[in-house]
């Protein structure tokens, strides 16, 4: 349609959760369909060579996705910036709030990848690297590749994925941890100009066990230019998010200038992070030693024990090292519901990029997280169990 001239386009896409990896429950199925007459005019040729996405802040009044159980019913709306882990044990109070992003000194802000191979309003989406966001405060907060080396955190290579994320227990402030997002494999992915995305960013998720000594504040914050625990208590910071409406008690802003006590690192969990701007499903499947299993991993029938390292599954014939001889999550379903037998997210896709502004979209994953084996953080967050998020902000394509 036009109105006074202008030209506006719509595009919906789905994207679907299979198991055509039957050892992984990766995300590998997209399709797109274009409704209207109208198109959204080509970017390629414009001189645009990267993608910045970035986060905004969550909105818990807002449904971006459900958890469906048995019945068909809906018994759990999923909220936009929420992220949400574990079966039906899980003793965190749900959702963890995503933090946004803010923009630094120079104007940087969010993750960059580079667009490449743009032809016919199509491109290939892959990782960026220190050189290619050089001109940030910290360019290893804002590429996107595995390896590079993050001087705030020593021996833990990887772009960082964002600020560190507070996942507070005000059931039990002692289970507290704060996150760190690295990226583990180069990003990689396809887009469009109409805004379409699908992009894999695989992260090591590092778990710092922060509540023995800092309760419902389980990421030192950073407020009034200054960190407030931590190894860098007292020094000074730059926020890189904002405080979240309604979070009490207040677990941002945040700052990777002030990371957690190094002695609270437990452990590392690997997570096949996929993002799209489309719908996002996975179904459970009964199995012979637990029913409502969406990621399986191979493990004990009676106790929640698990092979180590973690071998993904969908059947217990995948199972073959004694005694982890059974498909299973730690406890059956997704999120508190038991009986969940469906996982759906719903993005949201931007209608244009070809003008180089920027534009609103959601960017949701469904996604399988392994056991971490801290009996603490596996007890209370209910690993290994699935897992899924939604990621609210704006995408831009820029020279």
């Amino acid at each position: 349609m036009s109105v006074s001239g202008t030209q506006y386009c719509a595009k919906f896409l789905q994207a679907d959760a299979t198991n055509d990896d039957a050892t992984k429950g990766y995300l590998n199925k997209n399709t797109s369909l274009t409704v209207g007459s109208c198109s959204c005019p080509t970017c390629c040729g414009l001189g645009f060579t990267k993608l910045k996405t970035t986060n905004g802040l969550p909105d818990t009044t807002t449904a971006v996705g459900h958890v469906i159980d048995s019945t068909g019913a809906n018994a759990l709306d999923l909220v936009k910036g929420g992220l949400y882990f574990g079966g039906s044990g899980v003793g965190v109070p749900l959702p963890s709030l995503v933090p946004n992003t803010l923009t630094d000194a120079n104007g940087f802000s969010g993750t960059y990848t580079k667009v490449t191979s743009c032809a016919a309003g199509s491109f290939n989406i892959v990782n960026t690297s220190l050189a290619d966001t050089a001109g940030a405060v910290h360019p290893n907060r804002h590429c996107s590749s595995a390896g590079t080396a993050n001087p705030e955190y020593p021996g833990k290579n990887g772009c960082l994925f964002g600020p560190p994320l507070a996942v507070p227990n005000g059931a039990s402030s002692a289970t507290s941890t704060c996150v760190i997002n690295r990226v583990s494999t180069n990003a990689s992915g396809t887009g469009g100009c109409d805004g379409s995305a699908n992009e894999s960013l695989p992260l090591a998720s590092d778990l710092y066990l922060t509540g023995p000594t800092d309760g419902l504040v389980p990421c030192p914050l950073c407020t009034g230019g200054t960190c407030s625990a931590g190894p860098n208590a007292g020094q000074a910071c730059v926020a890189e998010s904002s405080p979240i409406p309604g979070q009490s008690p207040a677990a941002n802003p945040t700052s990777h200038d002030c990371p957690p006590a190094s002695a609270a690192f437990i452990g590392s969990l690997p997570i096949a992070f996929n993002l799209s701007v489309g719908t996002q499903t996975k179904v459970s499947q009964d199995l012979s030693a637990q029913p409502f299993v969406f990621f399986g991993f191979c493990g004990q029938q009676f106790t929640p024990s698990f092979a180590n390292p973690p071998v993904p599954c969908t059947a217990d014939s995948q199972c073959t090292v004694a005694p982890n001889t059974k498909c299973r999550q730690r406890n059956p379903g997704a999120f508190t519901v038991g009986n969940a037998r469906t996982i759906t997210m719903t993005g949201l896709s931007p209608s244009c990029l070809a003008d180089g502004a920027a534009h609103n979209l959601t960017l949701v994953s469904v996604f399988g997280i392994p056991p971490s084996y801290n009996t603490t953080v596996d007890g209370s967050a209910d690993l290994p169990g699935p897992g899924a998020t939604s990621l609210p902000g704006t995408t831009q394509l820029i020279p």
